[in-house]
């Protein structure tokens, strides 16, 4: 122990510069995040968060190459080191000069954004600091193990990102979409790996000092990359995300109806230049009770005519919610220009093949929003005096700015009903009736916390247009669109993630085609 105090000690008097330098930066970005506006006359505000974390890469480069691990000549071979002794001391100096600052920061973050402070949080902020060690000083340390010098180091990661620009330029678009499931298998997966191969890096270089096989574990590491990138596409990834759904789907879905009009169309847009056409078919989804919501990442669609024509389409990432309150929206996919032209000459059936994600409400808990400010969920608060004006598509909205600590719940939905003192419109119009709803649905993770250095997220809750919809008496084509005021109570539900199947569904003839004029700008993925 005593052996390590003092190689602690040693560092700190010969790092101080760099440690300073750190400390001053992090300060600064810490005003600059609690403060914006005080910094509206510096034109490159990004600069400051870049200054960070490259102070934190040079704290971590010179900690550990201050006994160098390549090479025979570095007379600290001599002294008295045992190699996990040095390696504690590394560690204990990368924790407390950068994990350590970071941890006063978030602290005042938190209070700058009003956010009670309380042991519960100290859990989430320590896991954020392991998130830094593991995603920063981690890579750094490994990297930094093998190279001889800082040069060298800098030298080595740009040569790494020379080597991921050349990747950038394969044809990586030709491949099937990967799905965000299909991803995130993908990317604990590259973790898993990567994991055990730098820490094998930093073990054998301090308990070896023989640089020749972390340089080729190193390269293996940069190999991954691109086959993680074909796995993620992969039917055999994509079929482990998203197992086949056993029985009785937790979704039913059928091509809409125009208000009552049994006449089916679809929409075409784009194909022009050479460009692929976005077909859209209006469709409705009900999730099998009101406590579910299903977000369709991705979907592959099947289409046949009574002549024998057949086209399928690759598996293109989509991202479309339907809840039970809300099953109306849009399946979109894009296929050549030359086979929708010829589709619509067709009489077309189609089936499509679904990859979803399904989440589980809890039970509803009103919200009493008469304060200034009020708690929406765990550790989320809104503030009356911090709404947000913005504009949709040409249409004003309101919403409200809130901020969370470390993270959002998995899945939030805070509805507002219409006849509960909401604003919706200028006080010079009619009230909107009761029977109408709007909500905004926030996603979070089940992760202690964000990989953030900031830990007070910002979330701007948008309530969008009623449901059922109300025409816009000044503008017919539009919908009014619904905001709240001071004392409207919200109905807050909470949730979890509870699986990712995939299902096929028939859809039948989808009709004739409603064409769309170039000019126009539509969304045909629901929210």
């Amino acid at each position: 122990m005593k052996i390590i105090l003092h190689i602690l000690v040693k560092d700190l008097r010969r790092q101080w510069i760099e440690i300073s330098l750190f400390v001053l930066v992090c300060i600064a970005w810490v005003w600059q995040t609690a403060h914006p506006s005080s910094w509206e006359w510096f034109r490159q505000r990004e600069l400051v968060p870049v200054l960070l974390f490259g102070m934190w890469f040079l704290v971590v480069i010179r900690a550990v190459q201050g006994e160098c691990l390549v090479g025979d000549r570095e007379f600290w071979m001599t002294r008295p080191y045992r190699w996990p002794q040095l390696m504690v001391a590394k560690a204990l100096f990368l924790a407390l000069c950068l994990n350590l600052p970071l941890f006063i920061a978030q602290l005042f973050l938190l209070s700058a954004a009003q956010i009670p402070l309380s042991w519960s949080l100290l859990p989430g902020l320590l896991f954020l600091g392991l998130e830094f060690a593991f995603f920063l000083t981690f890579p750094a340390a490994a990297l930094a193990a093998v190279t001889q010098s800082v040069v060298q180091w800098g030298l080595a990661l740009v040569g790494m990102l020379v080597y991921t620009l050349m990747l950038s330029w394969l044809p990586w678009n030709k491949l099937p979409d990967g799905l965000e499931g299909g991803q995130n298998l993908c990317a604990s997966l590259d973790m898993a790996l990567i994991a055990p191969a730098l820490a094998f890096i930093l073990l054998w270089q301090y308990a070896r000092r023989r640089v020749r096989p972390p340089r080729l574990v190193f390269a293996g590491i940069l190999l991954t990359i691109p086959l993680i990138i074909l796995l993620a596409s992969s039917p055999f990834i994509r079929s482990i995300a998203y197992p086949q759904a056993k029985g009785s789907p937790p979704l039913r879905i059928s091509i809409a109806e125009n208000n009552g009009d049994p006449t089916r169309t679809y929409t075409r847009s784009g194909g022009f230049d050479g460009a692929a056409s976005e077909i859209s078919i209006p469709v409705s989804a009900a999730p099998a009770d009101s406590d579910t919501i299903v977000n369709v990442d991705g979907l592959r669609v099947t289409l046949v005519a009574d002549n024998g024509w057949r086209w399928q389409s690759p598996w293109q990432s989509r991202s479309v919610r339907f809840s039970k309150n809300s099953p109306n929206g849009s399946l979109s996919f894009s296929m050549p220009e030359d086979q929708a032209i010829q589709m619509a000459k067709l009489h077309v059936k189609a089936s499509v093949e679904l990859a979803f994600t399904v989440y589980r409400l809890g039970a509803p808990h009103r919200v009493d929003t008469r304060a200034d400010r009020f708690q929406l969920s765990g550790n989320t608060y809104c503030s009356w005096h911090r709404q947000d004006f913005s504009f949709f598509n040409g249409v004003e909205t309101r919403g409200l700015d809130c901020e969370a600590a470390l993270h959002l719940p998995v899945i939030m939905q805070i509805q507002m009903e219409s006849g509960s003192g909401s604003c919706s419109q200028p006080p010079d119009q009619p009230p909107i009736p009761a029977g109408h709803y709007a909500a905004d649905i926030e996603y979070g993770t089940d992760l202690p916390a964000d990989f953030d250095p900031n830990p007070a997220h910002k979330v701007r809750l948008f309530f969008g247009s009623w449901i059922p919809p109300i025409p816009n008496p000044r503008d017919p084509k539009d919908n009014l669109t619904a905001w709240p005021c001071r004392g409207v109570p919200l109905e807050v539900r909470t949730g979890l993630f509870e699986n990712r199947v995939r299902a096929s569904f028939d859809l039948g003839f989808i009709g004739s085609e409603e064409p769309i004029s170039p000019e126009s700008k539509y969304i045909f993925d629901s929210e």
